[in-house]
């Protein structure tokens, strides 16, 4: 696999957020969102440092077994067939994986290879409009999202936040108790999450989503690697 970097920290945003875990960032990705924070991952010419070939065994041996929790990110994990052996490979040895991805690819078909659900959960965005990108997601992801998963909203405009609180309502709706996870946020330095907590507050069946902020940008300089 092409690896960017691997890296212990703290799960900045979702339901980990604060929780020390192993990063393993994929490089690679189908998309190319307008806020892009990773962009290394993404295109060899945003880094100084080319990614690494590495097997899951090499994997592996960069994973902090005392934590035994790992998030998948990228770049899109779910583009590159290895990933399918690294994520059972870390469900059997105990691990709690997190993937996250970006709405792009198909999570169902991806979860019907692994084979130890109970320590696997999903991240899966919904790009908005000011991300370029709302017209790649695959809405039947959306259709099979199981109540651990996550599903994430960054926004940047008040479009966005429309948005987001509409498609939010619907999936609150067609779930019920069996809603997955939702958390919305912002992109950083650009929209002011006050707005769109008060967007989402004027809807009762938005109750239950969680407003986030990026914990990593907070405590370190917002544009580090490596945490």
């Amino acid at each position: 696999m092409q690896i960017s970097e691997i890296f212990d920290s703290i799960d900045g945003e979702g339901i980990r957020a604060g929780q020390l875990c192993t990063f393993i960032r994929v490089f690679g990705c189908n998309l190319r969102c307008s806020y892009c924070d990773s962009m290394y991952a993404v295109d060899a010419g945003y880094s100084d440092t080319p990614p690494s070939e590495m097997d899951v065994s090499d994997i592996l041996a960069h994973v902090n077994r005392s934590y035994k929790r790992v998030t998948l990110t990228g770049g899109e994990p779910l583009l590159f067939p290895e990933s399918v052996r690294l994520v059972n490979r870390l469900c059997d040895l105990g691990y709690e994986v997190n993937i996250e991805t970006n709405g792009s690819c198909d999570i169902a078909g991806f979860r019907s290879l692994i084979k130890n659900r109970q320590n696997l959960f999903f991240t899966i965005d919904f790009k908005l409009p000011s991300s370029g990108e709302m017209y790649a997601m695959r809405l039947s992801n959306y259709d099979n999202l199981e109540p651990h998963d996550v599903l994430k909203f960054v926004i940047g405009s008040e479009e966005d936040a429309s948005v987001a609180a509409s498609f939010a309502k619907s999936i609150a709706e067609k779930y019920g108790d069996n809603a997955p996870y939702i958390f919305a946020g912002v992109v950083f330095g650009k929209y002011e999450l006050k707005d769109v907590i008060d967007e989402f507050m004027a809807d009762p069946a938005l109750k239950d989503v969680r407003f986030q902020i990026q914990m990593h940008k907070v405590i370190w300089d917002p544009d580090a690697r490596g945490v």
